[in-house]
């Protein structure tokens, strides 16, 4: 998936939440997006890095913050890392956290997964090529899912000033404001997630999935969804127009966020680094100044990631479980690995032996 609206819950809801709720929101988005989502520097540019380039925060950070961090990370986990090997009986899963941008690093990481592909019974992914397509089929003939296809657009569903600020975001995200106007806002949220740097890489969307899912596709390997994207797009839709509208008013207050965050997510998960990333914009929430008591923030949180991980997880362990053969690669967003509540500390809870393959 590439970035969800700030809300992200299928039923209850924040209405209107302060600011903090929301740029909290947009991080955890993105992060799911491109690690979902999401590397030091290599000596030769590529696409991506000439496009969206940026300060890495991991750099920047205060030593305070960055002990924390690690302090945290080294009580969690499989926190580093991209490809594992989990072991049960005759069953030998390979397991790769995936970015969903296009991206020349990702050539290497098709390297190392390629033997196992070609040896595999399937390849699990979020969502395969088929269910891919069927999503598309069912957004084209339901266009209310993701458009404003009865009554005003949002032009009049907003005050004059946060729509000219919206409109603004939408053309430097490269949107027409017209069109920005018709979406429905957990949508447009959606879609001004992902920086303009990065549509202007060819193929944006070719990420390692995508690339593994060709490759299992060219040895003749069933390719398999771990989940419905329908019913995912069917709960970001799931709140009134009306409410979302609201959200978006306060969306509005954190559309300011800069390059540096994508910047970082990306160079994160090259470096087998995404938990870290993670935590450091979290711990950054927690500890800002705001109304919000910090007990309340941390329930916030738990909350958000909760709906975008950690009953995800817990729901494609049974699928994999069910998937026939001995041998399988699942191929999965990487911040669905790290913690005690990711896809590896639940098989290893199932009896698998978990170790990290080397890149």
């Amino acid at each position: 998936m590439t970035g969800l609206f700030s809300r992200l819950r299928p039923v209850g809801g924040w209405l209107a939440r302060p600011l903090e709720s929301w740029r909290t929101a947009l991080r955890v988005r993105r992060l799911l997006v491109s690690a979902s989502i999401c590397l030091l520097p290599l000596s030769m540019a590529n696409p991506l890095q000439a496009a969206c380039t940026g300060t890495d925060l991991r750099r920047t950070a205060s030593p305070e913050l960055l002990r924390e961090v690690h302090d945290e990370l080294a009580r969690t986990p499989y926190a580093k890392g991209l490809s594992w090997i989990a072991t049960k009986d005759e069953r030998r899963l390979h397991i790769i956290g995936t970015m969903h941008l296009n991206d020349p690093r990702h050539d290497a990481l098709v390297a190392h997964m390629t033997p196992a592909i070609e040896h595999a019974d399937a390849v699990l992914l979020e969502v395969n090529r088929e269910d891919k397509a069927r999503l598309n089929r069912a957004l084209a003939e339901t266009p209310s899912m993701v458009f404003i296809t009865d009554g005003p657009t949002l032009i009049d569903r907003l005050p004059q000033e946060d729509w000219q600020h919206i409109a603004a975001q939408a053309s430097a995200a490269g949107i027409p404001p017209f069109m920005a106007a018709k979406m429905r806002p957990w949508f447009l949220s959606l879609s001004l997630s992902v920086p303009q740097c990065a549509r202007t890489i060819k193929d944006v969307t070719d990420g390692l999935d995508a690339k593994l899912m060709q490759v299992a596709e060219a040895a003749d390997v069933p390719t398999l969804s771990l989940e419905d994207p329908l019913r995912l797009f069917q709960k970001l839709d799931a709140a009134p127009l009306e409410e979302q509208v609201e959200e978006l008013r306060s969306y509005i207050a954190m559309m300011g966020v800069g390059p540096d965050d994508f910047y970082t997510m990306v160079e994160s998960y090259f470096d087998g680094e995404v938990q870290e990333y993670t935590l450091l914009q979290l711990k950054q929430f927690l500890a800002a100044e705001g109304e919000i008591p910090v007990a309340e923030r941390q329930a916030q949180l738990d909350e958000l990631l909760e709906t975008l991980l950690y009953q995800r997880n817990r729901d494609w362990i049974p699928v994999i479980e069910a998937t026939e053969g001995a041998q399988l690669v699942i191929a999965i967003g990487a911040a669905h690995l790290p913690g005690d509540q990711g896809v590896l500390a639940l098989l290893e809870a199932e009896g698998y032996q978990i170790e990290r393959a080397p890149l």
